[in-house]
């Protein structure tokens, strides 16, 4: 049996604001007795043109202008927010610091349908972007890794990939947009985040004086630089750890290379940077930054391949590749959905699980949680019951519903046993769901006995 639900990307950059519309295929494959529902196919049905995103100065986003314009891209899209199953709304690079950032998100997540995770999260961006422009996919067909560095005006959203999987994921604070030029190519803003590496570099950028063009060169060679080295799996330098965002990465030494972003397109063009005209093609120096890019990848010993989406790869992630699905075999209480951002409490021991909720559960004070494990291929009756009075007794006390998210199919099984033996509680029980310690769940409503999940992996831990 196919079916198809309707799934929304908005992507709110620190340069460009979008919106895409996708719709998803889901089907049921069994070929045996056990169900098995997958995502079969992933359709974009509408993009939206590039905004520029509203600003009412530089530290406040003007909420409303934003609002207008995803309103009238639903409305030119001919969908309306009652037909969204699922999507993601991701506030991204310097506009996620702007002072009425959780307004935004506030404000869009109330009219972008009852199902749309609202995050910011920098290593879930990375890995989003790096599967909108194509990297995850081309993982599985190169023998070696692959990066996917998404450079935008604020930040840069990277992510490693091998044989589909990701390996690390990591942002750092490079992007087109931090130095603006007016019309007369005079310096109307400079990012704190970069203001020690220009005093470093012993550089003369101010606001209000003309650009130097030497000067800006000097300054997008080191950004350029900064990738290769990351690339290389060299030792990092000072400036450059200055610039990562919560954490480092792993260091992995790496020859194939890949970029989106709206930087990207002055990376992978022939565009050439000659005078300041040829940089201040739209107020910043993202087009300097893609030239440096380009001309420190020659001659090294790296493979460059062409991103299937740039400037869109992080919105089309965001639509298309946030949603995971748990069906068929799943014990459901949609009385209690839509749930967001609930943390997952990953069990390592079966054999000790009661222990370890009680001694997780104070990581996590006052929050509803989400039990996360493997379990067994085919746990006996005896198995799931033991498993069952285990999560019942580690949650003793805890005014939530029962909430477990497992590997393996077994999902009603356990479910049903929870629910004869906690009585009056909720359970909500599902499968084929991977998590790890660290991540966030959201679940919402289920349709026709398939449960959209995202998965939120916020923070990559080395």
């Amino acid at each position: 049996m196919r079916q198809e639900i309707l799934s929304v990307g908005i992507d709110l950059g620190t340069t460009t604001s979008q919106v895409i519309f996708s719709r998803i295929a889901i089907e049921s494959l069994a070929l045996t007795a056990i169900p098995e529902v997958k995502i079969t196919d992933k359709t974009i049905i509408y993009r939206s043109k590039i905004y520029f995103t509203p600003m009412k100065n530089i530290g406040v986003i003007d909420v409303e202008q934003l609002k207008q314009i995803i309103l009238a891209e639903y409305e030119m899209a001919g969908i309306r927010k009652e037909d969204i199953v699922t999507g993601a709304i991701i506030i991204t690079g310097e506009t996620a610091r702007k002072e009425n950032a959780a307004d935004v998100l506030n404000v869009l997540s109330d009219f972008a349908g009852d199902f749309v995770v609202a995050t910011a999260g920098p290593d879930l961006e990375s890995v989003l972007a790096g599967y909108g422009a194509g990297a995850a996919g081309l993982s599985e067909q190169l023998p070696e890794k692959i990066i996917n560095f998404d450079i935008g005006g604020g930040t840069t959203n990277a992510v490693v990939f091998v044989g589909g999987q990701v390996l690390d994921a990591f942002a750092l604070d490079i992007g087109g947009r931090l130095i603006c030029l007016d019309e007369q190519h005079r310096i109307t803003y400079i990012s704190e985040k970069i203001k020690a590496l220009i005093q470093t570099l012993g550089l003369v950028l101010a606001i209000g004086a003309r650009a130097d063009l030497l000067e800006l060169i000097k300054l997008t060679d080191a950004f350029a630089r900064m990738f290769l080295q990351i690339s290389l799996g060299e030792i990092l330098d000072e400036e450059t750890k200055d610039l990562f965002i919560e954490h480092l990465h792993q260091g992995w030494q790496l020859q194939n290379l890949m970029f989106s972003g709206g930087v990207a397109e002055f990376i992978y063009n022939e565009h050439e940077i000659k005078t300041l005209e040829d940089v201040n093609l739209f107020g910043d120096i993202g087009p300097l930054l893609g030239w440096s890019i380009r001309k420190h990848l020659k001659n090294m010993p790296l493979t460059l391949h062409v991103a299937k989406e740039k400037i869109r790869a992080t919105v089309i992630g965001a639509g298309s590749y946030s949603l995971h699905i748990s069906g068929s075999t799943v014990l459901f209480d949609d009385t209690i959905v839509p749930l967001k951002n609930l943390p997952v409490l990953k069990i390592k021991n079966i054999k000790s699980m009661q222990e370890e909720i009680i001694n997780k559960r104070c990581l996590f004070p006052g929050q509803m949680i989400a039990i996360g494990f493997v379990g067994a291929a085919a746990p006996t009756y005896f198995q799931i019951k033991e498993m069952a009075t285990a999560i019942i007794a580690g949650l003793q006390g805890a005014e939530q519903p029962f909430i477990v998210v497992v590997e393996h199919d077994f999902a009603k099984a356990l479910g049903q046993t929870l629910q004869r033996l906690a009585g009056n509680k909720s359970v909500i029980c599902l499968d084929c769901i991977k998590t790890e310690m660290g991540d966030y769940i959201d679940i919402g409503k289920s349709v026709a006995n398939v449960v959209p999940v995202v998965v939120k992996t916020l923070l990559f831990k080395n």
